[in-house]
């Protein structure tokens, strides 16, 4: 099968997306810090972090669910170097002594990166120029620094996807399926420790960035990992929106890729399954707008705005995150021969895009398994004791 991906000049990316001025976003209009200062709807937002409150007499909520959760998150918490927010204006200096890597041949650079980063954990890398417009605006008391030192220092950010479990993902919305979610949390914080330590050992700075810094999703999208969603995620050619992102600012001279263009807009345009499986009713089901909703959209980008707050307010309801957008959408499948056929056809026979819409719903996709059936049944999808098989990308 041909593959069906393009890849789109960052000046065809910006006519996509870019419609008129986009300021930096204040991190702290995100929905996980609004709740320490907004009070608006600080009084909607119980603490759903708290996992131990999870009723354990229910299926897919019981204590060995619940350990699993917080086994799976565990990577976070141990005491690496670059879990912290990050200080720009250091670079977080290298250990080694003056020696550099040669840099006269970007592509072998470049080269060396990718495979450094694969071979550390990350199921997908690329790279991308940097943007200033992703930058958080400074933080007063935190580290920070103004995206003119950011251009002057730094030039590149290395972008890394984190593949979750497909069908631990499947179990949704229980502690089990936000395992997948916390795993990749984990990996990632792992991985960019890893790299971060590797390129400054090369001789160059390296700032590891979590949901820290800078957005994530527009910065995968311009380093070609994937496209925009109906969901306001990251749509992935191979593992859909099933993905944890991450990237490593550095100064170390590197060949940005293109972005890609295979069919998701278009898709996502028709198809709405997320938007009617979503239990807040906070994706949209009309047309891509550049208006934010509220404070925790980013205005000025064509896209279709998810409303953080109803999301969010959700989730504590729950007393757990939900992952319904995920879980239900048709780009989220395994990396076979025949989803890659799938995936190929939303592209090039786009007339029948609704069809292959109706299609996942009749074939029985996007509806959550019986978590009873865990603990008996499953095994591990991916690269953690699983059948996964590394991409080319």
């Amino acid at each position: 099968m041909v593959s069906a991906l393009k890849d789109i000049s960052l000046e065809e990316w910006e006519k996509k997306y870019i419609v008129s001025l986009v300021e930096r976003f204040d991190r702290k209009n995100t929905m996980f810090n609004r709740i320490k200062w907004d009070p608006e709807i600080i009084n909607l937002l119980e603490d759903w972090s708290i996992i131990t409150n999870s009723p354990k007499d229910k299926p897919g909520h019981t204590l060995e669910s619940v350990a699993l959760r917080l086994g799976s998150i565990a990577g976070t918490q141990l005491k690496l170097p670059n879990i912290q927010p990050p200080d720009l204006k250091s670079g977080n200096k290298k250990i080694t002594g003056e020696e550099r890597i040669d840099t006269s041949n970007k592509e072998e650079s470049t080269r060396i990166i990718k495979k450094a980063a694969r071979w550390f954990g990350a199921d997908l890398v690329g790279i991308c120029k940097i943007d200033n417009r992703w930058f958080y605006t400074p933080t007063p008391g935190e580290n920070n620094t103004s995206p003119q030192e950011i251009l002057q220092e730094y030039q590149y950010a290395v972008v890394l996807a984190f593949e979750m479990d497909y069908d631990l993902v499947s179990y949704f919305n229980t502690q089990i399926s936000e395992s997948a979610v916390s795993i990749g949390y984990s990996r990632r914080a792992v991985t960019n420790a890893h790299l971060a330590t590797f390129i400054r050992d090369l001789g160059f700075k390296a700032i590891p960035c979590g949901n820290d810094t800078a957005l994530s999703i527009p910065m995968a999208m311009q380093a070609g990992l994937g496209d925009l969603g109906r969901n306001g995620l990251l749509i992935t050619p191979e593992f859909g929106p099933r993905v944890r992102i991450s990237k490593i600012i550095t100064d170390l001279p590197l060949l940005a890729d293109n972005p890609i263009n295979f069919g998701v807009t278009e898709f996502c345009t028709v198809c709405k399954k997320c938007a009617y499986k979503c239990p807040s009713r906070s994706i949209i089901t009309g047309n891509r707008t550049a208006e934010a909703n509220n404070k925790s959209n980013v205005a000025g980008e064509l896209k279709w705005p998810v409303n953080a707050e109803t999301c969010r307010t959700y989730w504590s309801q729950r007393k757990m995150p939900c992952s319904s957008c995920i879980a239900t959408c048709p780009y989220n499948k395994p990396y076979t021969r025949f989803h890659r056929t799938a995936r190929w056809l939303t592209d090039h026979v786009r007339w029948a895009d609704p069809f292959y819409s109706k299609m996942d719903d009749l074939l029985g996709y996007g509806k959550p398994k019986n978590p009873n059936s865990f603990w008996e049944k499953w095994q591990p999808t991916n690269g953690y004791g699983g059948n996964f098989k590394n991409t080319q990308r």
